[in-house]
């Protein structure tokens, strides 16, 4: 019983933070022009090196700790992000 209540919490609280990605428009950019950067950007994220490594484990530390798998995704999406910027892009949600 305690593990399918278990199971419905983690699957509500997974849903709730389900985001959906930005799209991204830029003036006077065609469909063909936005994928090129795109696919540009997302390969510029994947090979940026972190500027700030993961520091070791604590046994110390309290509450939720990210993985370093988490850290390097939401570094990744930050880059991908700033390169879109760049290239003049604005998010749109």
């Amino acid at each position: 019983m305690k593990t399918a209540l278990f199971v419905v919490a983690a699957a509500a609280l997974l849903a709730g933070c389900e985001t959906k990605s930005p799209a991204w428009d830029k003036a006077g950019a065609s469909e063909a022009t936005a994928n090129e950067d795109t696919a540009s950007c997302h390969a510029k994220a994947r090979v940026t090196p972190d500027r700030y490594p993961a520091p070791p484990r604590s046994t110390y530390t309290a509450g939720v700790e990210l993985t370093a798998d988490d850290a390097r995704l939401r570094f990744e999406q930050e880059e991908f992000r700033r390169c879109m910027q760049e290239k003049g892009y604005n998010a749109k949600r």
